[in-house]
């Protein structure tokens, strides 16, 4: 069950870039992996500009910057 207005420590926001990042999960699935909100998931890409949906809900291209991942996310 997600959570609902708790903080998300520093390594939470880690795992759930690296997830973005590096997998095909979606919001929900990350959402549901790490007991967050699927909100909460889409803030975090947004903050972090990991994922371009194009206005689309179901497919996205990572941004320049997370095409290879910096190995500090693992």
């Amino acid at each position: 069950m997600a959570r609902q207005g708790c903080a998300l420590d520093e390594s939470e926001i880690q795992k759930i870039v690296t997830l973005l990042a590096r997998t095909e999960m979606s919001l929900i699935d990350i959402a549901r992996r790490t007991g967050c909100s699927r909100g909460a998931i889409a803030a975090i890409n947004r903050r972090y500009q990991v994922r371009d949906y194009a206005g689309r809900r179901t497919t996205w291209a990572l941004l320049p910057q997370f095409q290879t991942v910096p190995e500090t996310f693992a």
